[in-house]
Protein backbone atom coordinates (compact mmCIF):
# COMPACT_ATOMS: atom_id res chain seq x y z
CA UNK A 1 0.00 0.00 0.00
CA UNK A 2 1.42 3.23 -0.90
CA UNK A 3 2.57 5.75 1.69
CA UNK A 4 -0.12 8.47 2.31
CA UNK A 5 1.11 12.00 1.10
CA UNK A 6 -0.25 13.19 5.03
CA UNK A 7 -0.25 11.12 7.76
CA UNK A 8 -1.19 12.56 11.24
CA UNK A 9 -1.68 11.03 14.46
CA UNK A 10 -2.71 12.65 17.75
CA UNK A 11 -1.95 16.03 17.18
CA UNK A 12 -2.07 18.19 19.48
CA UNK A 13 -1.22 22.17 18.46
CA UNK A 14 -1.24 25.39 20.42
CA UNK A 15 -0.91 29.15 20.06
CA UNK A 16 0.32 31.53 21.94
CA UNK A 17 2.60 31.98 25.05
CA UNK A 18 2.88 31.96 28.61
CA UNK A 19 -0.28 32.79 29.95
CA UNK A 20 -2.11 33.56 26.47
CA UNK A 21 -1.15 29.81 25.51
CA UNK A 22 -4.02 28.04 24.19
CA UNK A 23 -4.66 24.73 22.49
CA UNK A 24 -6.27 24.48 18.96
CA UNK A 25 -5.88 21.11 18.27
CA UNK A 26 -6.32 18.07 19.95
CA UNK A 27 -5.18 14.60 19.10
CA UNK A 28 -6.43 15.24 15.59
CA UNK A 29 -5.65 11.33 13.38
CA UNK A 30 -6.34 11.60 9.40
CA UNK A 31 -4.34 10.83 6.26
CA UNK A 32 -4.22 12.25 3.33
CA UNK A 33 -3.51 9.43 0.18
CA UNK A 34 -1.63 10.52 -3.04
CA UNK A 35 -4.24 11.72 -5.75
CA UNK A 36 -6.87 12.57 -3.04
CA UNK A 37 -8.94 15.35 -1.99
CA UNK A 38 -9.95 15.45 1.87
CA UNK A 39 -12.58 17.87 2.95
CA UNK A 40 -11.68 19.62 6.12
CA UNK A 41 -15.32 21.17 7.96
CA UNK A 42 -15.95 23.08 10.62
CA UNK A 43 -17.47 26.44 11.96
CA UNK A 44 -15.13 29.46 12.50
CA UNK A 45 -12.65 28.56 15.58
CA UNK A 46 -12.82 24.57 15.28
CA UNK A 47 -8.97 24.65 14.14
CA UNK A 48 -9.34 24.17 10.60
CA UNK A 49 -7.00 26.74 9.48
CA UNK A 50 -4.62 25.97 12.59
CA UNK A 51 -4.45 22.02 10.85
CA UNK A 52 -3.37 23.34 7.69
CA UNK A 53 -0.95 25.85 9.03
CA UNK A 54 0.42 22.74 10.85
CA UNK A 55 0.98 20.97 7.35
CA UNK A 56 2.87 23.54 5.48
CA UNK A 57 5.17 24.13 8.51
CA UNK A 58 3.79 27.30 9.87
CA UNK A 59 3.11 26.19 13.06
CA UNK A 60 5.37 24.53 15.13
CA UNK A 61 4.17 24.45 18.93
CA UNK A 62 2.82 21.02 18.41
CA UNK A 63 3.35 17.32 20.28
CA UNK A 64 2.23 14.35 17.97
CA UNK A 65 3.10 12.88 14.60
CA UNK A 66 3.11 15.10 11.60
CA UNK A 67 4.21 13.42 8.27
CA UNK A 68 4.06 15.18 5.21
CA UNK A 69 5.62 13.10 2.05
CA UNK A 70 5.89 16.04 -0.63
CA UNK A 71 8.51 18.78 -0.97
CA UNK A 72 7.23 22.34 -1.11
CA UNK A 73 3.76 21.86 -0.28
CA UNK A 74 1.81 24.90 -1.00
CA UNK A 75 -1.25 27.37 -0.07
CA UNK A 76 -4.82 28.60 -1.71
CA UNK A 77 -6.01 31.38 0.15
CA UNK A 78 -9.39 32.24 0.64
CA UNK A 79 -8.43 36.23 -0.53
CA UNK A 80 -5.99 35.95 -3.19
CA UNK A 81 -5.94 40.08 -3.41
CA UNK A 82 -4.82 40.25 0.39
CA UNK A 83 -1.97 37.16 -1.31
CA UNK A 84 -0.99 38.83 -4.24
CA UNK A 85 1.46 42.08 -3.77
CA UNK A 86 -1.01 44.96 -5.49
CA UNK A 87 2.16 46.74 -6.83
CA UNK A 88 3.28 44.16 -8.45
CA UNK A 89 2.52 41.99 -12.27
CA UNK A 90 1.29 38.82 -12.40
CA UNK A 91 4.14 37.54 -14.33
CA UNK A 92 6.60 38.67 -11.41
CA UNK A 93 4.71 36.99 -8.77
CA UNK A 94 4.58 33.90 -10.52
CA UNK A 95 8.19 34.40 -11.59
CA UNK A 96 9.60 35.00 -7.94
CA UNK A 97 8.97 31.56 -6.70
CA UNK A 98 10.88 29.95 -9.49
CA UNK A 99 13.47 32.82 -8.95
CA UNK A 100 13.52 32.08 -5.00
CA UNK A 101 14.16 27.89 -6.16
CA UNK A 102 17.22 28.98 -8.48
CA UNK A 103 15.03 27.68 -11.44
CA UNK A 104 16.22 28.61 -15.13
CA UNK A 105 17.15 31.74 -16.23
CA UNK A 106 15.40 34.69 -16.88
CA UNK A 107 13.62 33.37 -20.67
CA UNK A 108 13.18 29.94 -19.18
CA UNK A 109 11.15 31.47 -16.01
CA UNK A 110 8.50 34.03 -18.15
CA UNK A 111 8.02 30.83 -20.18
CA UNK A 112 7.25 28.60 -17.27
CA UNK A 113 5.17 31.40 -16.06
CA UNK A 114 3.32 31.85 -19.37
CA UNK A 115 2.47 28.27 -19.60
CA UNK A 116 1.22 28.22 -16.39
CA UNK A 117 -1.32 31.04 -17.01
CA UNK A 118 -2.71 28.60 -19.95
CA UNK A 119 -3.07 25.86 -17.79
CA UNK A 120 -5.64 28.21 -15.22
CA UNK A 121 -7.19 29.36 -17.98
CA UNK A 122 -5.90 32.38 -18.53
CA UNK A 123 -3.80 34.16 -21.58
CA UNK A 124 -0.54 35.91 -22.17
CA UNK A 125 -2.84 39.31 -21.56
CA UNK A 126 -2.49 38.44 -17.66
CA UNK A 127 1.62 38.37 -17.48
CA UNK A 128 1.50 42.15 -17.40
CA UNK A 129 -1.59 43.00 -15.15
CA UNK A 130 -1.79 43.87 -11.68
CA UNK A 131 -4.27 42.19 -9.54
CA UNK A 132 -6.12 45.55 -9.26
CA UNK A 133 -6.91 44.99 -13.03
CA UNK A 134 -7.92 41.25 -12.76
CA UNK A 135 -11.57 40.43 -11.39
CA UNK A 136 -11.96 37.83 -7.87
CA UNK A 137 -12.19 35.07 -10.32
CA UNK A 138 -8.68 35.48 -12.24
CA UNK A 139 -6.67 36.52 -8.91
CA UNK A 140 -7.92 33.55 -7.82
CA UNK A 141 -6.23 31.48 -10.76
CA UNK A 142 -3.49 33.53 -10.28
CA UNK A 143 -2.84 32.09 -7.13
CA UNK A 144 -3.52 28.61 -7.94
CA UNK A 145 -0.89 28.89 -10.84
CA UNK A 146 1.43 30.35 -7.78
CA UNK A 147 0.71 27.25 -6.17
CA UNK A 148 1.81 25.51 -8.84
CA UNK A 149 4.59 26.66 -10.83
CA UNK A 150 6.90 24.92 -8.31
CA UNK A 151 5.61 21.66 -9.08
CA UNK A 152 4.59 20.83 -5.62
CA UNK A 153 1.74 17.83 -5.56
CA UNK A 154 0.21 18.89 -2.29
CA UNK A 155 -1.76 21.85 -2.62
CA UNK A 156 -3.67 23.33 0.61
CA UNK A 157 -7.06 25.14 -0.58
CA UNK A 158 -7.94 27.36 2.33
CA UNK A 159 -11.45 28.43 1.42
CA UNK A 160 -10.85 28.80 -2.01
CA UNK A 161 -13.88 30.07 -3.59
CA UNK A 162 -15.83 31.28 -0.42
CA UNK A 163 -15.51 34.90 -1.78
CA UNK A 164 -16.85 34.42 -5.43
CA UNK A 165 -19.94 33.45 -6.66
CA UNK A 166 -21.90 30.79 -7.21
CA UNK A 167 -20.86 31.08 -10.78
CA UNK A 168 -17.51 31.14 -10.38
CA UNK A 169 -17.41 29.19 -7.61
CA UNK A 170 -18.28 26.39 -9.84
CA UNK A 171 -15.63 27.40 -12.46
CA UNK A 172 -13.02 27.28 -9.87
CA UNK A 173 -14.09 24.00 -8.96
CA UNK A 174 -14.20 22.18 -11.91
CA UNK A 175 -10.46 23.83 -12.96
CA UNK A 176 -9.32 22.57 -9.53
CA UNK A 177 -10.51 18.44 -10.18
CA UNK A 178 -9.19 19.29 -13.99
CA UNK A 179 -5.81 20.08 -12.68
CA UNK A 180 -5.78 17.04 -9.75
CA UNK A 181 -6.35 14.75 -12.76
CA UNK A 182 -3.81 16.44 -14.70
CA UNK A 183 -1.09 16.60 -12.32
CA UNK A 184 -2.03 13.84 -9.87
CA UNK A 185 -2.45 16.28 -7.49
CA UNK A 186 -3.35 15.97 -3.57
CA UNK A 187 -5.77 18.44 -2.05
CA UNK A 188 -6.41 19.42 1.44
CA UNK A 189 -9.70 21.40 1.27
CA UNK A 190 -10.39 24.04 4.06
CA UNK A 191 -14.23 24.92 3.85
CA UNK A 192 -17.34 25.65 5.97
CA UNK A 193 -19.76 24.68 3.03
CA UNK A 194 -20.69 21.25 2.85
CA UNK A 195 -22.50 21.78 -0.35
CA UNK A 196 -18.79 22.35 -2.11
CA UNK A 197 -17.06 20.23 -0.27
CA UNK A 198 -19.71 17.41 -1.68
CA UNK A 199 -19.23 18.59 -5.41
CA UNK A 200 -14.64 18.31 -4.66
CA UNK A 201 -13.89 15.77 -2.46
CA UNK A 202 -13.39 12.28 -2.13
CA UNK A 203 -13.53 11.97 2.33
CA UNK A 204 -14.67 14.67 5.12
CA UNK A 205 -13.38 15.23 8.29
CA UNK A 206 -15.57 17.23 10.92
CA UNK A 207 -13.68 19.36 13.19
CA UNK A 208 -15.03 20.73 16.90
CA UNK A 209 -13.41 22.61 18.75
CA UNK A 210 -10.53 21.22 17.82
CA UNK A 211 -11.19 17.54 17.55
CA UNK A 212 -11.91 15.01 14.68
CA UNK A 213 -15.86 14.00 15.74
CA UNK A 214 -16.41 12.35 12.32
CA UNK A 215 -14.69 11.25 9.32
CA UNK A 216 -15.19 9.31 6.54
CA UNK A 217 -16.13 8.78 2.50
CA UNK A 218 -18.91 11.52 1.32
CA UNK A 219 -21.93 9.11 0.92
CA UNK A 220 -21.52 7.84 4.22
CA UNK A 221 -20.85 11.11 6.19
CA UNK A 222 -23.47 12.93 4.60
CA UNK A 223 -26.09 10.53 4.34
CA UNK A 224 -25.65 8.73 7.59
CA UNK A 225 -24.13 11.74 9.88
CA UNK A 226 -23.81 10.16 13.67
CA UNK A 227 -22.05 13.48 15.33
CA UNK A 228 -24.94 16.18 16.40
CA UNK A 229 -22.40 18.49 14.98
CA UNK A 230 -22.39 17.30 11.62
CA UNK A 231 -26.42 16.52 11.59
CA UNK A 232 -26.01 20.51 12.60
CA UNK A 233 -23.86 21.47 9.69
CA UNK A 234 -25.56 19.21 7.39
CA UNK A 235 -28.80 21.09 8.27
CA UNK A 236 -27.49 24.33 7.94
CA UNK A 237 -26.23 23.56 4.53
CA UNK A 238 -29.85 22.11 3.23
CA UNK A 239 -31.37 25.27 4.37
CA UNK A 240 -29.03 27.37 2.30
CA UNK A 241 -29.77 25.30 -1.13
Amino acid sequence: MAEPIVNIRHLNSWYGKGKERRQVLRDVSLTLAAGETLGIVGESGSGKTTLAKCVLGMVTDYQGTLQVNSPRPQMVFQDPYGSLNPARTVGWFLEEALRASGVGDRGERRARALDMLTQVGLTGEHYGRRPGQLSGGQRQRVSIAAALIQGSKLIVLDEPVSALDVTLQAQILQLLADLRARYQLSYLFISHDLAVVYQLCDRVCVLYHGQVVEEGGLDTVYDHPRHDYTKKLLAASLALD
